[in-house]
């Protein structure tokens, strides 16, 4: 290794670019005083990082950059550069070439490279460390320092030796364990007083954590329990609020229909009492006339009978004028009794068409009821069917889900395999959707509904191996930690989403847990669902055939154009059956609404049988009883015939004999006698009737209120029920919104969330028994403090941590220990070999160039060998001198000189630079010295600055120093190798 070349620009005087290429021998550097030769030793200590401003001749880092001068401007950075010859690899780097460079900016930024990248100071000394071409080396000696070596204090001197005992890299460790050793110790201190600190801490909060530990425990117990258990009451109280709301529709329609039934019986009982008010009122004039008519048939009677009795004593009058007289009272009165007769018969006919007629009409609605009453019966006992066949349905597709019966075997003993922990479930159980789309998401799945979602890759690594291994066939996983969502550009969808029939993209029309997001738009973010195939086509000519579409009835418009449909299949999957059952629920409560419609019709239908059989019952009674007396009436009219012909026939005999003159006046009398009593008659037949009205109308009136209080009672009833049932559905509805409440508050999560997280696996008496008694449990346990067991955990991890940390910092003390005194081992050995070494070498030196005397190096503590000074004692030849110091100016130079190669003669360097190190001395030491410096040849290479002519002369390669321009020093190179061939 040499220094094969120094570059420089901007480095104090060089305010120009300079390229110095020296040699492997000797090397000299020559200029007047002033020139800035002494700016090449300067450069070189810079470059390696002398950080001493002092040592570079200045007042501050800055002033190493060119300053400028009359005719020039100051420049901006100083950069040097050395390049070393590294063919021996003495520095430790694959390169047979390495550059060092140092550059310095006005602001006082520092760089370094070594081959061009850029490194840190430190780098470069770690570098060059115990290479003989560091900073402190002793083989770089600036102007007017050579005495020094001799001047110095023992424990500086002594560096010279470490030096040279390749030691500094130990000592520098050695310091740097020191401090670490120090940093260690006091590590130790600040640990201890926490340790100590967190101890009186710790198990207080060890306790509290324990009991908040148990108390959350049991809270979680309890959530998970009571929480099932909400659920389970919500979806009870649910169903019964549903089905009591139905019951309410229903009654709310029964009632309403009563109601108008009510108003419709008093509409009718007005009519009917208006119409009583009529009869009685026609029974009143009617009654006046009979009056009026009895009053003046009775005066016609008597004087009849005056007429009559006056007509004994005359005495014209024969017996058998009275006989006629008397036949012909008899005929008329006869003849009053036939008309009376033939009145009743003609109303007891019309009552008796009246009574058959309203029996048939009776007789046809009950038929026509009795058929309804035959239809509703059917149509029950198929409601009934429906409803155990629905309720088998039920049965079977939950015994299918829950069994998982539709799902691949493969699958299904992975959902069945307990001991495998993140598995969520199969894509098809983990959404929700409306019904309508039942169709379009089974064909956009299609088998992707049976895939299996985990919680990770190697959950699926591992269910994929059990399959393998158990010969169970396969499937597909989609773990949740890989599996990236798939979506359709906004602008795409803001084209397609006006368009007529466009739905949504398939996702978006479905509900799931938020954990699944993922995964649910991995298979379906980018599926668009349409209304039907017309709008299908229409998006996929807009979309370019670049994702798939689905219609509502799974007709399908595939990637690239291609198109699959026809009839809609039914699907097997999970999916269809969960809807299937949906359905089938939904389908139950309807049958089961519409069994009590049809069971409170049929009743209705048998209350109209029952009333319309009495009626007909009733009005066959009264019909028997017409005919009854219209058969009685018809025998009197015939027998009063056979009279009223007998006596008729006897009065027209007598008159035929007697035919005598007839008196007109009584003839009149009786026949106005008889016409007023057959008026009589005929209103007495009108009262009757008109009594038999007046009394089947209130019959009527009496029925219809009858009925109408009938319908008062079911309605005030029904009024009862549907109240009772308002306040049940209030309450209800009240427990359900507290339920909800107690979810959302005290939990933080939804009825969706808890529904498919949390399943009541036990006795629903026995989860609340166990709520109480967890309830019980939280509040004997009492007030705690949650915050300890985090503060537990953190004191704790700390307090091991520490504990971890100090027994670590104990170990790295002793460590630290163990290196410095294997360090001070080396040292020690390394130092007093050298120093030994070097002690016989600087005996022989001086000798050579003194030529004779004596000279040696001292311990100045022989116990001590780390810390022990160097003295030096020299004696010329003929003088015994008791100082050093008091040896002359060339004298002491000669000594450092001797020194100087003592040590090169043990610690061979790569190379020297020497600035004047000779200028004390005369010309014969100067010889001296340069022969001596001869022997060096093609070992050590030397860069002399110099002034003397003699040292000149065994320089091989000279460069010289000029400032022919102020302030900046030029270079010039001479190589005397080549002048003196």
């Amino acid at each position: 290794m040499y220094l094969k070349e120094i570059k420089a620009y901007g480095f104090k005087s060089f305010a120009d670019k300079i390229n110095i290429e020296l040699g492997k021998n000797l090397n000299g550097i020559v200029g007047p005083n002033g020139s800035g030769k002494s700016n090449i030793v300067d450069a070189v200590r810079w470059v390696l990082g002398e950080q001493s401003i002092k040592s570079l001749r200045g007042d501050s880092s800055t002033d190493v950059i060119f300053s400028g001068s009359k005719s020039r401007k100051p420049l901006n950075s100083a950069t040097v550069t050395l390049i070393f010859d590294n063919s021996d690899k003495t520095i430790p780097l694959d390169f047979n070439e390495v550059s060092i460079k140092r550059t310095l900016y006005r602001s006082g930024d520092n760089e370094y490279f070594i081959n061009n990248e850029r490194v840190r100071l430190k780098d470069i000394t770690e570098l060059l460390m115990d290479t003989g071409g560091s900073k402190e080396s002793f083989n770089i000696i600036s102007q007017g320092k050579i005495d020094e070596i001799v001047l110095a204090k023992p424990s500086d001197r002594r560096v010279i030796i470490e030096e040279a005992a390749g030691v500094l890299k130990y000592k520098k460790r050695k310091e740097e364990a020191l401090r670490k050793l120090e940093r260690t110790k006091q590590n130790l201190i600040r640990i201890n007083d926490i340790i100590q600190e967190l101890e009186t801490n710790i198990e207080p909060l060890k306790k509290q954590s324990e009991e908040a530990t148990l108390y959350l425990n049991v809270k979680d117990e309890l959530k998970n329990v009571e929480i099932a258990l909400i659920t389970k009451d919500v979806e009870t109280l649910s169903f019964d609020y549903k089905t009591t709301k139905e019951k309410i529709e229903q009654i709310t329609d029964e009632i309403t229909k009563y109601s108008n039934n009510i108003t419709t019986y008093d509409i009718d009982i007005i009519k009917a009492k208006n119409k009583l008010k009529e009869i009685e009122d026609k029974i009143n004039i009617t009654n006046n006339e009979y009056i009026e008519l009895t009053k003046k048939m009775e005066q016609k009677d008597a004087d009849y009978r005056l007429l009559k009795e006056r007509r004994k004593y005359n005495e014209n009058n024969t017996e058998t004028d009275n006989k006629i007289l008397s036949l012909k009272e008899e005929v008329l009165k006869n003849k009053s009794i036939l008309d009376a007769y033939s009145l009743e018969l003609n109303y007891l006919k019309e009552e008796i068409s009246k009574t058959e007629s309203n029996i048939n009409k009776d007789v046809e609605e009950y038929q026509v009821t009795k058929n309804k009453y035959e239809q509703a019966k059917n149509n029950l006992s198929k409601n009934e069917q429906e409803i155990i066949n629905t309720k088998y349905k039920i049965e079977y597709l939950e015994n299918s889900i829950n069994n998982s019966n539709s799902l691949p075997t493969s699958v299904k003993n992975i959902l069945n395999n307990k001991r495998i922990d993140g598995i969520h479930n199969v894509v098809g159980k983990l959404i929700e959707f409306d019904n309508q789309y039942n169709l379009a998401i089974n064909t956009s799945l299609m088998a992707s509904t049976n895939y299996l979602v985990v919680d990770n890759t190697n959950i699926a690594k591992t269910l994929v191996k059990y399959l393998k291994e158990n010969n169970l066939g396969r499937t597909t996983f989609y773990p949740l930690d890989v599996i990236k969502p798939r979506y359709i550009p906004d602008n795409i969808l803001n084209n397609i989403s006006n368009i007529d029939g466009y739905i949504d993209i398939a996702s978006n029309l479905l509900k799931y847990d938020l954990r699944y997001d993922n995964v649910i738009k991995n298979l379906l973010g980018n599926v668009i669902i349409t209304k039907d195939i017309e709008s299908a086509n229409e998006i996929a000519k807009i979309i370019n055939n670049t994702y798939k579409i689905v219609t509502l009835d799974g007709q399908v418009i595939n990637v690239g154009g291609s198109i699959t449909g026809g009839s809609a299949l039914k699907l097997s999957s999970v999916i269809s059956e969960k809807h299937d059952l949906e359905y089938n629920k939904n389908l139950f409560e309807k049958l089961k609404n519409n069994r009590e419609e049809l069971e409170q019709n049929i009743k209705i239908i048998e209350n109209t049988l029952s009333t319309i059989e009495s009626k007909i019952y009733k009005n066959r009674n009264i019909l028997s009883e017409l005919n009854n007396n219209y058969s009685l009436k018809k025998q009197n009219i015939d027998n009063q015939e056979i009279e009223y012909n007998k006596i008729n026939q006897e009065l027209n005999d007598l008159e035929a004999i007697n035919n005598p003159n007839t008196d007109n006046q009584e003839q009149i009398l009786l026949n106005e006698y008889y016409e007023l009593k057959d008026k009589v008659q005929q209103i007495e037949q009108e009262l009757e009737k008109l009594k038999t009205n007046k009394n089947n109308t209130k019959q009527d009136i009496e029925e219809l209120e009858n009925l109408n209080h009938q319908s008062n009672n079911y309605l005030s009833k029904k009024q009862k029920e549907i109240h009772d049932l308002e306040i049940k559905a209030n309450r209800m509805d009240v427990r359900l919104d507290n339920l909800l409440l107690n979810l959302s508050e005290d939990y933080s999560i939804t009825f969706e969330y808890a529904k498919e997280n949390y399943v009541l696996d036990i006795d629903e008496t026995i989860a609340r028994s166990k709520v109480n008694e967890l309830k019980n449990k939280l509040k004997n346990i009492g007030e705690v403090n949650i915050g300890a067991i985090e503060e537990y955990e953190r004191v704790s991890t700390r307090f091991n941590f520490l504990d971890s940390q100090r027994n670590d910092l104990e170990n790295a003390k002793k460590t630290l220990l163990d290196i410095i005194n294997e360090m001070d081992e080396v040292m020690i050995d390394k130092f007093k070999t050298t120093f030994e070494e070097v002690k016989r070498e600087f005996k022989i030196v001086f000798r050579e160039l003194f030529k004779g005397g004596n000279a040696e190096i001292l311990l100045t503590d022989p116990d001590n060998l780390l810390e022990t000074g160097v003295e030096i004692k020299a004696e010329p030849p003929g003088k015994h001198l008791q100082n050093i110091s008091l040896l002359s100016g060339g004298e002491k130079t000669f000594t450092a000189i001797s020194l100087l190669f003592a040590i090169l003669n043990v610690r061979p360097v790569p190379f020297c630079l020497l600035d004047e190190v000779e200028a004390a001395l005369d010309d014969a030491n100067v010889e001296s010295f340069c022969k001596y410096l001869d022997k060096y040849r093609n070992t050590t290479q030397f860069i002399l600055i110099t002034h003397k002519k003699k040292t000149m002369e065994y320089i091989d390669l000279l460069y010289g120093i000029t400032m022919q321009e102020s302030g900046v020093s030029k270079l010039v190179s001479v190589k005397l190798e080549e002048k003196i061939s």
